[in-house]
């Protein structure tokens, strides 16, 4: 698909729909409406600079419970940058959460940042990337038709790939830095709390580990089946009466390390109680808001706690292509974990069945046809 191209020339209806009458008739529209038009112009601005602008239509949270597609400007890629037609973009929690009403941003905005999809352009001096190049991405606007991103965020996959919802790397790459952050030691018993999309690949990830014992709790006995279908020897239900004599038979056993997939502050506390002396305690779940924890016991215990988020690594670029080689060697496997693929078009029910976790969801993308 060739990109729709505009010539930027007074900038303001470079990127408007046909018929439109320009900016004056829209700033009699609500005061939400007016700073979104403000905020489209000043990026229509920025694109005046760079010439011509791909005019592409992009999925936007427009206020809480509520996405549509919307128009929205690309600038022409520049040097070290690539323009490429998105295939398919993952919905991650920051998404969800931003649909339910906790947006870090004003709305309306577009966002989308676990892209894959196919090289349209090329910057000045690029090397290495060629139009037509199937390419899984970092960085964000990738709820749209096209984004532009960095070479720096930009990996290849094979090019017989067709099922590009299944080449979304940006959370495997997480996976494969929390288990960087982890410090894996051979002979670990290792105990992942959670298994929801990102426990799953992490319970994927450590089976290949030299592990001593893999064990995985979460409250879903689904998702425990598929966490021992992925390599864990032993799964465990807190939730369950048949399971509690089990787990506390765990705290007696203790781990090595204990990895909090889960961000819910039930989990750390039994985290907290299941990690032995001088162990390895990791947050690698997103905790919202405040926790209280047991410091006392934290101190005691010698504890050694990692917060590995993509923050803690300043070259995260190099953690993502690493991720990707292991995803071309299967040790992560996202076939099994893409539950829900749904066109654009259907985008608000795919967000409405990701907020409530319905119907057996795990992973939800947004796949755009060709």
């Amino acid at each position: 698909m060739n990109p729709v191209r505009r010539k930027a020339s007074n900038g303001m209806n470079a990127c408007m729909p046909a018929g439109r009458q320009g900016l004056m008739a829209v700033y009699l529209c609500a005061p939400a409406r007016k700073r979104e038009v403000r905020k489209r112009a000043a990026e229509i601005r920025r694109s005046e600079k760079r010439g011509a602008i791909v005019v592409t239509q992009g999925l936007h949270f427009v206020a809480p419970g509520k996405v549509e597609m919307r128009e929205v400007g690309i600038p022409q890629p520049g040097p070290d940058e690539i323009l490429v037609e998105i295939k398919a973009c993952g919905l991650c929690k920051v998404d969800i959460r931003a649909f339910q009403g906790e947006a870090r941003k004003e709305y309306p905005f577009l966002a989308g940042h676990e892209g894959a999809g196919i090289v349209s352009e090329v910057g000045k001096g690029v090397e290495g990337f060629s139009p037509g190049d199937k390419v899984t991405l970092l960085g964000g606007g990738h709820f749209a038709k096209f984004a532009l991103v960095r070479t720096a965020q930009v990996a290849k996959i094979p090019q017989e790939v067709n099922d590009f919802e299944h080449w979304i790397s940006e959370p495997v790459a997480c996976a494969t830095n929390g288990m960087l952050h982890s410090e894996i030691v051979p002979g670990d018993r290792i105990v992942i709390i959670g298994t929801g999309f990102m426990g799953l690949l992490l319970v994927q990830g450590l089976a290949h580990s030299p592990f001593g014992e893999l064990i995985a709790l979460d409250i879903d006995d689904s998702r425990l089946r598929l966490a021992a279908e992925f390599g864990a020897e032993e799964i465990l239900n807190p939730a369950s009466a048949e399971d509690h004599s089990r787990i506390e038979e765990l705290k007696e056993r203790e781990a090595d390390l204990v990895i909090d997939a889960s961000g819910a502050a039930e989990a750390l506390d039994l985290a907290t109680q299941l990690v032995c002396r001088a162990g390895r305690l990791v947050l690698f779940g997103w905790h919202y808001g405040m926790r209280s924890v047991d410091a006392k016991l934290w101190h005691t215990k010698g504890l050694r706690v990692a917060n590995p988020s993509p923050a803690i690594n300043p070259r995260f670029s190099d953690i993502f292509k690493r991720a990707v080689r292991l995803m071309r060697r299967r040790v992560f496997d996202l076939r099994p974990l893409i539950t829900h693929a749904l066109p654009p078009e259907r985008a608000q029910e795919l967000f409405e069945i990701a907020a409530e976790k319905k119907d057996g969801y795990i992973k939800g993308v947004l796949v755009y046809p060709s």
